[in-house]
């Protein structure tokens, strides 16, 4: 899984980084659009993941064999959680600009989110 995240979370920046390069939003319409979101989201989430794992094996959670899975697991699954942050900072940019009421509540919502996944309740 380690690898095909690593995979995926280059193809994605490879695509931004075409992406930023070649075109403007006005040129490649909503769909295009959403294939931004979408491939800044996969390479944020491998990102965040690796972070995540660094995180938890320097925490000193780790048992061997056992904890080596139980750390992947865990580490994808607050990935997941905080790679949602820039691409929300990026959505409401989009949108005329961040003030810090907005940075507030996107921290607040991922502390929310990082509370339901120690939970495990997503």
């Amino acid at each position: 899984m380690n690898k095909l995240l690593l995979m995926i979370s280059a193809c994605a920046a490879v695509i931004l980084a075409t992406m930023m390069i070649f075109t403007s939003p006005s040129k490649v319409g909503p769909v295009g659009v959403l294939l931004f979101f979408t491939t800044s989201y996969l390479f944020f989430l491998g990102l965040a993941a690796f972070v995540c794992k660094l995180f938890f094996i320097f925490r000193g959670k780790m048992n061997r064999e056992f904890a080596i899975q139980d750390v992947n697991k865990r580490s994808f699954r607050y990935g997941l959680v905080l790679a949602l942050a820039p691409v929300m900072l990026m959505l409401v940019g989009s949108f005329g600009g961040i003030s810090i009421g907005e940075i507030v509540l996107v921290v607040l919502l991922e502390v929310f989110l990082c509370f339901l996944t120690s939970r495990n309740v997503i």
